[in-house]
Order: C-alpha cells, then structure tokens, then sequence
C-alpha cells in the first residue's frame, strides 16, 4: 500500500524509505519513541520495563517489558528491518521466560525502569493505578503473555508462524512501521496486519473460550472448588443446600466421589471403595441428577419392588414426578425442589431406604 498526498489539486504519492536512510536507529531511536508512546503498537499499554532480562544465562533482553489493562504481559520486539529476522523466535523465548512474573517482580522491574529514567515514582502505586486494583490481592496477575511483533515489514515466514500460533491459543500480533519521506519530513504509517483488526475480537474470544474449556478439562474438582463453582453459577441458597447434602453423604456413607470436567459433579457411591455407580449427582450447575441406567452392573437391579419402591419415596418431594420408564435412562431435577427443609429430609429419607434395601439385597 501507498501512501498519497492531495496537493493543490493533484494527487502526489510519497516515497517509501527505509529506517537506515532517514537515519533512525533500531534502539535510540524506534525503541525510544515507542517506549514514550507505547500505546502505538499496544492500547492500552503501560511499559514496565526497557531492555529487561534478569534471567540467569542469557545476554539477551525483551525490548520493550507491558503490562495491559487486563494485568497480562506483553513482550515488545522491535526490527527496523524489511524482513524481522528472527524476531518470533525470540519473542516466544522472552515470553516464556516471563511467564511465572509474580506482582512482586513486576514492582521491581518497573522500580529499575523508573530509577534508569529519573523518575520519583512509586512503581507499586504506579502499577495499581493502572490496573485499577486497590492492592495486589484484587486480581491474578499475569495470567497470559501476550507477543506484539513490532518491524518495518515481515518475511512470510514471520507472517505463517504468527498466524499459526494465533489459531492455537497464543495472542501474537505483527505490527508494520513503513516510514515514509515528505518535504524532508518522515511520515510513520502504522499498521497491524496480523490479525486484522476487523478478526481482531473475534480471536479474543475464542482463545478465552479454548483456554476455559482446557482448564476445565484439566481439572481436579475438590469440594473447595466445587462449592465455589456452584456459588458462582446457583448463588448463596443453592451453595448452602449443596454443602448440607455433601456433609449428610460423607457422614451416612462416607464415600463420595468428585467428577466431571465442564460440568462438575458429586455424590455417593453404592460401594465403600467409590467403585461403581453413584446413588445420584450433585452437579454445578444446579441439578441432581439419577443415573439410573449406570445402575445395570449391581446385582438388585432386577428387584422392581425395591426400585419403586424408592421412586414412590422419591415422589412425595413436590416437582419430582419420577416415573418407572426414568429407570431405565437418565433423569435430572432441580436442586432448588429441595430448598424445603421437609422436601430435604424426604429426600434424605429416600436415599437411605434405598441403601439400606441393597445392603439387605447384597453388594
């Protein structure tokens, strides 16, 4: 692309040049510009530090050290040249480098950059006012790196390798500084090529929606963490009745087996080792669930009398309405039928007939 100048009434274009011959340096120059004005090449950007590395073994340094809005890093690597070399390498190192900067650390990185500049700054007060925070409790920090390519133009090696780790998860933009020369002044255009700005948001969320569904696949559920995903989806009244019912079947049963990766789930096993199939699910999200299908395995499954017989206690709970075509699949209610003091116990009730009927019956 071109640049191009209305003059009078002609259009004249502009000369594109290189940093070399308008003699703008790599460092004293380019880097110094965008360290005074960093919101050029990242919105909303706050620079924590110039040239830093404090690693062990390593001469190299990230140009430019961010911090966005939302409290994550973003390492700066700056070319003047028409091909950027080799600059995705060495961000990706950088960023991985990085990748475990406590507050702490930020606050001293950030003490150094304002010592190298001057400035009587608090570093601390500096960064929480930024981020908005009260102090470094209100938030995770530094959660995601984030790579921003800054060069006056990029090899398609740079540009394939961008746009392939973009796709999985990683947030690396390409960022275009072409100069060009007027009157013996130099006109910047500043570009993002990768990604366009217009796929930009679109990106955003789908890396946040893969890395919540990879957490949550890689996740241990505890009841901590369970309690806390059932406050934050059902409220304060869900999450207590949750607790009530997880302390009932600890005490009555004394197993009680977490699962689930998206969708959290607990509850009490038939057996005392936690093999085999649960007595019912309490799940995240707000349900109790009966998998009456994965009870095929116990040896009483063909008792129908005992069978409906716990279906006919189950039923005096207003809303549950269980039929005998439900003991054959699967079936959910609403965890807030039982909100009840008097619906609780008649659940309560239910299960503990039916335990004591299939230890009469035999394991």
């Amino acid at each position: 692309m071109t640049l191009h100048l209305i003059e009078n009434h002609d259009i004249r274009s502009l000369t594109p040049v290189t940093f070399e011959k308008v003699k703008l340096k790599e460092r004293a120059d380019l880097q110094r510009l965008l360290r005074d004005q960093v919101e050029i090449v990242v919105e909303d950007g706050m620079v924590l530090a110039e040239e830093f590395g404090t690693w062990e073994d390593s001469s190299r340094r990230i140009d430019l050290l961010v911090l966005d809005k939302e409290a994550n890093l973003v390492v700066v690597e700056l070319k003047r040249t028409d091909s950027g070399g080799h600059m995705e390498l060495q961000a990706i190192r950088y960023a991985a480098m990085v990748s475990t900067m406590t507050f702490a650390q930020a606050v001293e990185a950030h003490e150094e950059y304002l010592r190298q500049r001057g400035s009587s700054d608090e570093a601390k007060e500096a960064i929480l006012h930024f981020l908005g925070w009260e102090d470094e409790t209100d938030r995770r920090f530094a959660e995601a790196v984030r790579i921003v390519l800054v060069s006056a133009d990029f090899s398609k090696e740079i540009t394939t390798t961008a746009l392939w780790l973009n796709e999985r998860g990683l947030d690396i933009r390409c960022v275009r500084l072409k100069p060009y020369e007027m009157n013996a002044q130099v006109i910047l255009d500043v570009q993002q090529l990768i990604p366009l700005p217009e796929a930009q948001e679109c990106m955003i969320q789908v890396g946040i929606k893969q890395r919540s569904e990879q957490m949550s696949a890689n996740r241990t559920w505890t009841w901590d963490s369970f309690l806390v995903e059932t406050r934050k989806n059902c409220g304060e009244d869900i999450a207590q009745l949750v607790r009530s019912i997880y302390e009932w079947s600890v005490t009555e049963f004394r197993q009680v087996r977490f699962s689930g990766n998206t969708s959290p789930r607990f509850g009490p096993t038939f057996r005392p080792d936690r093999s085999g199939p649960r007595m019912f699910l309490v799940k995240a999200d707000g349900q109790i669930a009966f998998r009456f299908i994965e009870w095929k395995s116990m040896p009483w499954i063909n008792d129908r009398a005992m069978l409906s017989g716990f279906l006919e206690r189950l039923n005096k709970i207003p809303g549950f309405d269980l039929s005998e075509q439900d003991l054959s699949g699967k079936t959910g209610r609403r965890l807030d039928l039982l909100l009840s003091p008097a619906n609780l116990n008649l659940f309560k009730n239910a299960v503990t007939w039916l335990t004591q009927k299939t230890l009469s019956a035999g394991q």
